[in-house]
């Protein structure tokens, strides 16, 4: 028996029990591509108002102080994160709908190498948008990735002298961290051009239905689950 035909009787299972439930226009499993983009949007918005209240200079209590703010700042960050992890799950769903059912060769192959790319633009998104906190958890991602790039041979210098604790972090390292988290969601828009480039009537976006549901859904989970605040990232404790 070929390994990917259990992989098609259970999607073809979740389809029809979904499809019970919602019915096929609004099923998310056939909509999750969509919905990832619908959430690129989301996070697009939200983004753009954190990033004004976002100081270089003081990351993690300015993250705090959008955090205290119980009328917008907390439920719009919150928003934010949430609609990321969403982000994650319906990309990840969507790859593995397309690996069940083999659309990744032939004329396909453009589509998921771009998928891909875009998965991988999207973690780099999200690794980049916790570091920011710098939180406990910010600053590990932070030394755990100067790590990495010390074992590749393309800077002179190792990056992670730059977390040892012998002089403060530089804002110009939140500063780049920054640019990369708004830049790469940019670069984002022209590897998704190419995604849907050979469909001949591409949908990029859910029916508005599906759309405002899931909105409602982050607006919901960011209010009744309120993000809270880790210690500040400090080279001297170790995280818990």
């Amino acid at each position: 028996m070929p390994p990917a035909r259990p992989g098609r009787r259970l999607l073809a299972a979740a389809d029809a029990l979904v499809n019970r439930l919602y019915g096929s226009s609004l099923n998310p499993l056939y909509q999750s591509g969509t919905i990832a983009v619908a959430l690129l949007l989301v996070l697009l918005a939200t983004g753009l108002w954190l990033v004004f209240f976002y100081r270089i200079g003081a990351p993690w209590a300015s993250v705090g102080r959008i955090t205290a703010d119980p009328w917008i700042g907390r439920w719009m960050r919150g928003v934010h994160r949430y609609g990321s992890d969403a982000a994650v799950v319906a990309t990840l769903v969507h790859a593995t709908r397309i690996i069940v059912q083999r659309r990744t060769w032939g004329p396909r192959v453009l589509a998921w190498v771009s998928g891909l790319v875009l998965l991988g633009l999207l973690l780099v998104c999200g690794v980049t948008g916790f570091v920011l906190v710098w939180d406990t958890f910010g600053r590990a991602l932070a030394v755990e990735g100067a790590r990495i790039l010390d074992a590749l041979p393309i800077l002179s210098e190792p990056v992670s002298r730059t977390f040892v604790g012998e002089r403060p972090v530089p804002g110009t390292f939140f500063f780049l961290t920054l640019f990369i988290h708004i830049a790469v969601p940019l670069g984002m828009g022209a590897a998704l051009w190419l995604h849907v480039s050979r469909l001949a009537r591409p949908t990029v976006l859910p029916p508005k239905r599906l759309t405002w549901t899931v909105v409602a859904l982050l607006v919901v989970a960011a209010m009744a689950a309120p993000l809270g605040m880790d210690p500040q990232g400090n080279a001297f404790a170790l995280p818990p």
